[in-house]
C-alpha cells in the first residue's frame, strides 16, 4: 500500500469512531494528506500514522524524529482535563473519551485517546509521556502496549527536569513498533544534551528484524528469566481478578519465579513535591530533602532486589478500567506505576489477559539502563487481544 492509502484509512477510521470514543482533540487531515503525498519511502517509519498527545511540544524531539523516519501525525489525541481530580481520563473539551472495550468505561490516562486509538485500530501508535503512569495505565485499561524507557531515554524540549519524573514515549499494539520507534526517538538532542545514548546498537536500526525473526529485538530469547512477583507496591490491593490473571500468566511462561523480599518507602510525598519542580512550582527545602531520602532509599532496595531477579513484575493497574464518568472521585489505581518515576527505572505495560471482559496488563520493571531486559521479559508475558467490540 502506498502511504497515501494508509493514511487515508486511518484518518477514515478516526471520522468513524471519534464520535463514539472521543479520542481526538483535533484532526489535521490536510496536513497528513500532504505529507503523504509527498513522502519519500526510505524511512524506517516511511507511512505510518500516528497520534501526538495534545499540549506535546510543537519542538519535542520525539515528533521531530519520528517525522524525520517518515512518520505522518494525523492529528492530536486527547489527555486528561486540566485541574480534574482524577487524571487517569480524557477530554476533548466536550465529552470524555471512551474506552473502545466498554463504552461506559474510561481508557486510561493521562494518555487517554492515543490509548483508545491505538487498540480501536485507527492507528499503531501514539505519542505521550510519563510522570506517574501516563503511558502505563491507559495502555493497561486499553489492552495495548505503553513503555516508559529508563529516564532520558528519549529527549526532551525542556532538558533535565529538577524533579526527573516524566519520560517521553509511546503507546502501541505491537511491541516491535514501539521498540522501534523508541529506538528512533532516542538519543542526546540539542535540546537535550544529557539523554541517555542511543538505543539501541545501531546496526540494530539499520538492519530492523522481520515478523520472522522477532527475537533479534530481544535479548536471551530462550534464556530462564529470574522474576519477582509483587501483587501491588503500596498499602492498596490489587482486584482479586486482576491478580489472578497476572499471577497465572508469570506461571505459565517459563520465569523462574524467586521470592525476594523488598521493602519501599511511601512514594506519595515524594511525587508530590517532584512533581512541584518539575513544574516550576518550587518545593520546600526539607519536603524536597525528604523526597531525595525517598527516591534514594528505593533505589537501593531495588537494586538490591535486581541483585537477586532479572525483572520485576507486577499489575499494572490495581484495577481493569474504571467508569469514564468517575473523573470527579479520588481513583487509586495506578500506585504500582509512579514508584518507577521517582526512581526513573524502565518499565513497560503488555496485555496478559482478560478480566470482567477488560484487558489486564502486566507491568515489567528492569535495572537502570536494561530496557532491553524489560522488554524481553514483557514479550514473554504478552498476550494478543482481539480487537476489541469498537474497532
Amino acid at each position: 500500500m502506498s502511504a497515501v492509502e494508509v493514511v487515508e484509512e486511518a484518518i477514515a477510521a478516526a471520522e468513524r469512531l471519534d464520535p463514539v470514543l472521543h479520542f481526538l482533540d483535533e484532526l489535521d487531515a490536510a496536513a497528513a494528506r500532504a505529507a503523504a503525498g509527498r513522502l519519500q519511502p526510505d524511512g524506517l517509519l516511511a507511512g505510518v500514522p500516528f497520534l501526538i498527545k495534545s499540549r506535546t511540544p510543537p519542538d519535542a524531539p520525539l515528533i521531530a524524529r519520528l517525522v524525520a523516519a517518515g512518520a505522518i501525525p494525523i492529528g492530536w489525541s486527547t489527555r486528561a482535563r486540566p485541574g480534574a481530580q482524577s487524571l487517569t481520563f480524557g477530554w476533548n473539551g466536550a465529552d470524555y473519551t471512551r474506552n473502545p472495550w466498554d463504552l461506559s468505561r474510561s481508557p486510561g490516562g493521562s494518555t487517554a485517546g492515543g490509548a483508545a486509538a491505538v487498540a480501536a485500530g485507527v492507528v499503531p501508535l501514539a505519542t505521550g509521556g510519563d510522570s506517574g503512569g501516563s503511558l502505563r495505565i491507559p495502555a493497561s485499561f486499553s489492552g495495548v502496549i505503553g513503555f516508559k524507557g529508563t529516564h532520558g531515554r528519549i529527549p526532551r524540549p525542556g532538558g533535565r527536569p529538577l524533579g526527573g519524573l516524566t519520560t517521553a514515549g509511546l503507546i502501541g499494539a505491537d511491541l516491535d513498533d514501539v521498540i522501534l520507534a523508541t529506538s528512533i526517538a532516542s538519543g542526546p538532542h540539542r535540546l537535550d544534551p544529557t539523554a541517555l545514548p542511543p538505543w539501541p546498537h545501531r546496526d540494530v536500526l539499520e538492519h530492523p528484524p522481520t515478523r520472522n525473526d522477532r527475537d533479534k529485538w530481544s535479548i536471551g530469547a530462550q534464556r530462564t528469566w529470574r522474576v519477582a512477583y509483587r501483587s501491588t507496591l503500596g498499602t492498596c490491593a490489587a482486584e482479586v481478578g486482576v491478580d489472578a490473571v497476572v499471577r497465572e500468566r508469570v506461571a505459565r511462561v517459563g520465569v523462574e519465579l524467586i521470592d525476594v523480599p523488598l521493602e519501599l518507602a511511601p512514594t506519595d510525598e515524594a511525587w508530590g513535591v517532584l512533581s512541584d519542580l518539575d513544574n516550576g512550582r518550587g518545593a520546600d527545602a526539607a519536603a524536597a530533602r525528604r523526597a531525595r531520602e525517598v527516591r534514594d532509599f528505593n533505589n537501593t532496595a531495588l537494586a538490591d532486589l535486581f541483585a537477586e531477579v532479572d525483572a520485576l513484575v507486577t499489575p499494572t493497574t490495581l484495577t481493569v478500567a474504571h467508569g469514564y464518568d468517575q473523573h470527579e472521585e479520588s481513583i487509586v489505581t495506578g500506585d504500582p506505576c509512579w514508584v518507577f518515576n521517582v526512581t526513573g527505572h524502565p518499565a513497560v505495560s503488555v496485555p496478559v489477559g482478560m478480566s470482567q471482559g477488560l484487558p489486564v496488563g502486566a507491568q515489567v520493571v528492569a535495572p537502570h539502563g536494561a530496557d532491553d531486559v524489560a522488554l524481553a521479559v514483557a514479550r514473554r508475558l504478552l498476550v494478543e487481544l482481539p480487537l476489541p467490540p469498537v474497532h
